[in-house]
């Protein structure tokens, strides 16, 4: 045989064991659990997996001003529809998709919220490729997970930690006021997506229809990362595809967001006190759609009466 082929029988063979080696590797690495102890990324957001079959109605994507502006257990409260915010902190929109997919693995919401700020989340073609590569070895991924297999060999406890269950809201009372508070009428220059980003949302809006949903746009309050040129572009895209564009920035008489107390961080992020202004308006948007049950005398949901009672609780006690 010519040492040519010989060379390349070798290469090949080597490659495919690399191969066979990652898969094994991503079988024992990969989480059985979905708990942060178990390896998985931002267990709040994932915690959608624990919720009973299809018993989603809304769920809510986008980056951080999601998880800490959107509260699905008020809504609970108010109206009854069951809705789950799929949002991580810097989210940008190949993760947004990879979310929406993961949502519908296991739900069937007849409505998806997409906060528009991620829109304007710039990212690469290596962030996409290796997220996709993750998916096929998830090694990649969960590569640093042997930290806690060996923890749980030794039984080490140090690391587990439990998280009330908010549907994917994380509850935040720290106030920090905001200086930038006519942010929405300062002239700024032209604000336009990125290509790959508007491709992304095209793929995103186009499986939200393949699987019956409607996609809705919104823009929960925020001083630092949102302004006016931003307000036109997406008011502009969810024109151009007929999507119902909701900028909670701009309704100032509805949602009275106070900046001297309602945001936690000077501006970015809302606190307690501006996510019950921000999801008391959403709820309401919700409600009138005429779209959803009241599921509250629903013997199935009873958890959620459970973890609403609960949470109420928490803020009766945080806000005396």
């Amino acid at each position: 045989m010519p040492t040519v082929i010989k060379n390349a029988l070798r290469a090949l063979i080597f490659v495919l064991g690399l191969v066979l080696m990652l898969f094994l590797l991503s079988k024992a690495f990969s989480p059985a659990e979905g708990t942060i102890a178990d390896g998985v990324h931002s267990i709040e957001s994932n915690g959608i997996y624990a919720e009973a079959e299809n018993s989603i109605d809304v769920i809510f994507l986008g980056d951080s001003v999601v998880y800490s502006g959107i509260s699905p257990l008020q809504i609970w409260s108010e109206y009854g529809i069951p809705t789950y915010c799929c949002s991580t902190s810097a989210q940008k929109l190949w993760y947004t998709e990879d979310m929406l997919r993961k949502a519908f693995s296991c739900q069937s919401p007849k409505l998806v919220m997409m906060e528009a700020d991620a829109l304007f989340s710039k990212f690469n073609f290596d962030d996409s490729a290796m997220h996709k590569a993750e998916g096929v070895l998830p090694i990649f991924k969960y590569h640093d997970r042997w930290k806690q297999l060996a923890r749980q060999a030794t039984g080490d406890k140090s690391n587990e930690r439990t998280a009330e269950d908010y549907k994917g809201y994380r509850l935040n009372f720290k106030n920090k006021p905001a200086a930038n508070t006519g942010y929405m009428k300062q002239k700024l220059k032209i604000e336009t997506l990125p290509s790959r980003n508007r491709s992304y949302f095209k793929k995103i809006k186009d499986y939200c229809e393949e699987h019956g949903a409607r996609l809705v746009l919104f823009s929960c309050p925020n001083t630092k990362h949102w302004n006016n040129a931003r307000h036109k572009e997406i008011a502009k895209l969810a024109d151009e595809y007929g999507l119902d564009f909701i900028d909670l920035n701009t309704l100032t008489k509805d949602v009275s967001i106070d900046w001297s107390r309602d945001t936690r961080d000077g501006g970015d992020h809302l606190n307690y006190y501006g996510a019950a202004k921000a999801t008391a308006y959403l709820g309401k948007y919700l409600n009138s759609l005429g779209s959803f049950a009241d599921r509250r005398r629903d013997p199935e949901y009873q958890s959620w009466n459970d973890d609403a009672e609960g949470f109420l609780e928490i803020i009766a006690k945080k806000t005396k």
